[in-house]
């Protein structure tokens, strides 16, 4: 299979070709921000209930095209783990937002990822180029002052070396990933971000992971399958907490993070925002199943 890769801030992956709406059209054209920011609270828990979407790809995350049918790719995003399929997470996405031909970087250069919510790639020109999101990830060339030359699917580029460090508070990475996510808070739920447009509830754990270089599975239930258990007398910050159906017996359908004195950090569901919430909810605590952490 040929690889690509994406091309603009952040690419929208489809269950189908079909699945856009007229109001889609922004997304589409890999306008992100704006597509998410003229959005009713409605339309954004239509995405939901009709299965509209499957997940995000930020900028130079590569992907794997299975097939073309006309302006659309049906592509498997190799950044993203899915028990359905071992090479990456499947969807549909318009080829234009994907760069014409592979792209390979040296193996010599150290990845590095974007910490902070949004900063500017600069062209070789330092001329800007588009806005990049947190946790994409680029490989280094070079230092330049306070600029980072990196690898690009446009060629070298730069950004500021200030936005691929993390300036969070903490001892632990688990502390680092709460200090990270409470910046989010009143950020409305989008449902498959995985980026500071909006987030769903796996996609805010994924994000806040890869900006610390941890890869974990995209969905809340296979995040659920690996990782390192946790009992619930021994949680600590930035340990992941999922919820099932059935009393927790059943399907994973939420996750969020635990901040210390009984509570979580997470994108709570369609309709609503990035929000702080106590284990004891009646919504929650039924519901708990169990706890992973990555970070150590």
């Amino acid at each position: 299979m040929e690889t690509r890769r994406v091309i603009v801030p952040v690419a929208t992956l489809w269950t189908s070709p079909k699945a856009p709406r007229k109001i889609d059209q922004l997304a589409l054209d890999g306008q992100t921000k704006q597509w998410v920011a003229q959005m009713t609270t409605a339309q954004t828990i239509d995405l939901c209930d009709a299965k509209r979407l499957e997940t995000q790809a930020v900028f130079n995350d590569e992907v794997m095209i299975d097939s073309i049918a006309g302006e659309w790719a049906k592509v498997y995003l190799t950044t993203q783990t899915d028990d359905a399929d071992e090479r990456g997470y499947i969807g549909w996405l318009p080829t234009k937002l994907l760069s014409t031909a592979p792209v390979t970087y040296s193996a010599e250069g150290p990845i590095v990822h974007i910490t902070v919510p949004f900063t500017t790639l600069y062209d070789d020109q330092h001329q800007p180029q588009l806005d990049l999101v947190m946790g994409t990830a680029l490989t280094k060339v070079a230092e330049e002052g306070h600029l980072l030359r990196v690898a690009t699917p446009f060629g070298d580029g730069y950004v500021a070396a200030d936005s691929t460090l993390v300036h969070a508070d903490g001892e632990t990475a688990g502390d680092k990933m709460v200090a990270m996510a409470h910046q989010f808070l009143g950020l409305r739920y989008l449902w498959a971000g995985i980026s500071p447009y909006g987030f769903d509830c796996s996609g805010f754990m994924y994000t806040l992971h890869r900006v610390l270089g941890i890869q974990i599975p995209r969905d809340a239930d296979d995040q659920r399958n690996s990782g390192q258990p946790v009992k619930p007398e021994n949680l600590l910050p930035g340990d992941l907490l999922f919820f099932a159906y059935e009393h927790g017996k059943g399907f994973v359908h939420h996750v969020g993070m635990y901040i210390g004195n009984g509570q979580m950090i997470q994108s709570r569901t369609p309709g609503k925002q990035v929000d702080i919430a106590k284990l004891t909810e009646m919504r929650y605590a039924p519901e708990f199943v169990a706890a992973r952490r990555y970070w150590q």
